[in-house]
């Protein structure tokens, strides 16, 4: 674990136990469940700065995985608007 992620984690637990309770940092990491339930916790709370410093935890940890986004394909379209010969 780096640096960043420890910050992280210290200013999300400090963060968190003002609004959910107490979070032990440690379990945090090593137990997946404890970690998913006190994410859902804080996503239910509702308060913006906690998500993203939860979210940004999440990250760090590896527990986030993208998702792939599908784009739409481009059409082509003749231009219609400008100088007429």
């Amino acid at each position: 674990m780096d640096n960043q992620c420890l910050v992280v984690l210290s200013k999300f637990s400090v963060t968190a136990r003002k609004t959910i309770g107490a979070v032990n940092p440690a379990k945090l990491v090593r137990d997946s469940q404890y970690a998913a339930e006190v994410f859902e916790q804080v996503n239910e709370f509702g308060d913006e700065a906690l998500i993203l410093l939860s979210l940004d935890l999440q990250q760090l940890l590896g527990l986030l995985t993208p998702t792939p986004v599908e784009v739409a394909p481009v059409t082509q379209k003749k231009y219609m608007f400008g100088a007429r010969n």
